[in-house]
């Protein structure tokens, strides 16, 4: 298993904020990037020595404040979470040494912000919600803890030392030094660069594809339009986010030429309520922006092995749209139009991306125009330029509800006939099936109660890869045929789980995965193999 890039703090993500012991050893860093996903606090330890990872503390709560004790290694953190009607949280107590854990529930309350007075007093600041729904405030109360020796304190003395005396307090905001959003950033990077490495803040992987020379594509919510990384980890060029564009799905879609000579790439204008994208071509050969299409409305893309693809009228605006979508636009590898399809309603909920198909797949809305566009019953369409044809329902099952979303796919044909393998989910699971083309029915399927955030076929058709995110981060191998499970394993690396957002299958049993983390994973299944053994890093 290969890390790109291979640089320090890979496990990071996005950090918040940060602090130093008081002997220099340790480095805490409140950072998103967790495998439970959203709503969870997270705090990552690291040996100023070597940067080497130390642990990993995942919290109930989002991470308010944290704060190293003036001459122990010792770090208290402060977590809250609810809404402003009502507020809970924790005081955590974390020895570095012996990774050991002290954790007091507050109930009712968040912890805000704390303070070591001194070597012996920690300051708590407590908030709490006034119930009142037509104009909710908080109120705050604080209480000191003191003690002479910090260390293997329990849980139930650090609750019972909290709760005493809760007093009203008045809390200056102004006074207290607000969060520098560069700090965290300059800090690592200064850490890095005592070792002689670079560091910087790299944004959650949204897209990434493997061309046939082992080169990868990369896109980023938040980062970079387009980046191209040699097969051994090296970047040779990146195009960035225009520095006119306000949003962060730029470049959350892209189609890749059959030659692979190119990318079009979007780029989201207007404001919320009125997106249009422009849909830019660059050269794979060193990112040169070679042809630039505009349209009125913000554009899903998608594709076929032939060369068509389709800029459809995605939807994707705040709030909804009030006018008939605009017709989808099938254009040819350089961007010449060849026609216009009538696709319909659509929205988030309508992502279908099929990989390596031969043919124009859409999710299309049937309903009256009094249904919600969530809640019309979706059917996988085939498209060419002279239209659109209805192939089978998404749903196979009664019992899946009406909330059904699309999500990733790749199509396949192999002995048991052609099919697309896709994800569908509900409100509380997502299903991986493989559908038979094109009647739709059912070859086989799997529930996972986490989402599955990327799909890909191995170059010989004989396995189906799918990686499962937030809540597994898990790496699926099946047999593409019968749906056999031949291999899973969590994404972990050198003591972290990574959590996977995309996967592209490259040549020669290469398999990259992009990350929340903002890393790719590039690792190998068992080519041409059918057991479960072999092909991946040991760690996966």
């Amino acid at each position: 298993m290969h890390l790109i890039p291979d640089d320090p703090f890979p496990e990071i993500g996005h950090p918040y904020t940060t602090d130093v012991s008081a002997d220099g050893r340790w480095i805490a860093v409140n950072c998103s990037g967790g495998r439970d996903g959203l709503g969870r606090g997270r705090v990552v330890v690291y040996r100023a020595g070597d940067l080497v990872l130390w642990d990993e503390i995942v919290l109930e709560h989002s991470i308010e404040h944290l704060t190293f004790h003036p001459v122990l290694p010792l770090l208290a953190v402060g977590t809250e979470g609810g809404d402003e009607f009502e507020l809970r949280g924790g005081l955590h107590l974390y020895e570095v040494e012996t990774r050991r854990r002290s954790d007091v529930v507050v109930a009712g309350r968040g912890v805000t912000y704390l303070r070591w007075r001194d070597a012996r007093h920690l300051e708590v600041t407590f908030a709490r919600s006034v119930t009142d729904f037509d104009d909710p405030v908080l109120t705050y109360t604080r209480s000191v803890v003191g003690r002479d020796d910090w260390r293997g304190l329990t849980a139930d003395v650090l609750a019972t030392q909290v709760s005493w005396p809760q007093v009203p307090a008045e809390v200056d905001w102004g006074s207290i030094e607000g969060p520098d959003l560069d700090q965290p950033r300059r800090c690592l990077a200064g850490f890095a660069a005592e070792k002689g490495r670079a560091w910087a803040r790299r944004a959650g992987t949204s897209l990434v594809e493997v061309l046939g020379d082992g080169r990868m594509l990369v896109s980023a919510e938040g980062g970079a339009l387009v980046e191209c990384w040699s097969p051994d980890g090296v970047l040779q060029w990146a195009v960035p986010v225009p520095d006119d564009s306000p949003f962060l799905r730029n470049g959350c879609r892209w189609y890749v030429t059959p030659d692979e000579e190119s990318v079009w790439a979007t780029v989201l204008e207007g404001d919320s309520a009125n997106r249009r994208t422009l849909v830019r071509r660059f050269a794979l050969a060193d990112g040169a922006q070679l042809a630039e299409l505009r349209y009125d409305f913000p554009v899903a893309i998608a594709s076929r092995t032939d060369g068509a693809w389709v800029a459809r009228d995605s939807r994707e605006l705040f709030p909804g749209p009030r006018w008939p979508p605009y017709e989808s636009v099938v254009l040819t590898p350089s961007g010449r139009r060849l026609a216009t399809l009538a696709l319909g309603e659509c929205g988030s909920s309508f992502d279908f991306p099929v990989r390596r198909s031969p043919h124009l797949f859409f999710l299309y809305g049937v309903g009256g125009a009094d249904v919600r566009v969530e809640l019309l019953e979706k059917w996988v369409v085939r498209a060419d330029p002279g239209g659109t044809e209805r192939l089978f329902p998404l749903a196979w099952d009664d019992s899946l509800g009406p909330f059904l979303r699309g999500g990733p796919a790749v199509y396949v044909d192999d002995e048991a006939g052609p099919g697309i393998v896709h994800t569908c989910t509900v409100r509380d699971a997502t299903h991986l099936v493989r559908r038979a083309y094109p009647g739709g029915a059912v070859v086989w399927a799997h529930r996972f109660d986490a989402q599955v955030t990327g799909v890909d076929v191995d170059a010989h058709g004989g396995f189906v890869h799918a990686v499962l995110g937030a809540g597994a981060c898990e790496l699926l191998t099946l047999r593409a045929a019968d749906g056999t499970v031949v291999r899973r394993g969590t994404l972990t690396h050198d003591g972290h789980v990574y959590t996977p957002t995309c996967l592209s299958a490259g040549p020669e049993g290469v398999l990259v995965i992009g990350t929340v983390e903002g890393r790719l994973i590039r690792t190998s299944y068992p080519a041409g193999r059918s057991d479960a053994s072999g092909g991946a890093d040991s760690s996966s």
